[in-house]
């Protein structure tokens, strides 16, 4: 599953239309996102990230700004995409199973 692509993208973090699941996977990888990109990341992918997802910029529009090859900003997205995909799946595990704790099945 790519849940960066699902939080910057959609309005719905997996695959069921619970609003509690929604809010909670919501501000959960908002903090979560927040770190990975922090601590995991370099900065040339942390820069490639916040262009593509905040500023809808395209590959081509990045590597203008970067002053780097198109292929290079796809390297550096696509390596940055594995690792917080990676990172976030643990957390909507352990928020899936949390929420499971409380009652809630999702």
């Amino acid at each position: 599953m790519d849940f960066l692509d699902l939080y910057y993208y959609s309005d719905c973090m997996g695959e069921n239309d619970n609003a509690d699941m929604e809010r909670a996977s919501r501000q959960a990888f908002a903090l979560v996102l927040a770190k990975i990109m922090e601590k995991e990341l370099t900065e040339r992918q942390r820069i490639c990230l916040h262009y593509k997802y905040v500023k809808n910029m395209t590959q081509y529009e990045i590597s203008q700004k970067l002053k780097i090859s198109q292929p290079s900003v796809s390297r550096h997205i696509a390596a940055a995409k594995k690792i917080v995909n990676n990172e976030l799946q643990y957390c909507y595990l352990a928020l899936s199973k949390a929420l499971t704790v409380y009652g809630k099945s999702y």
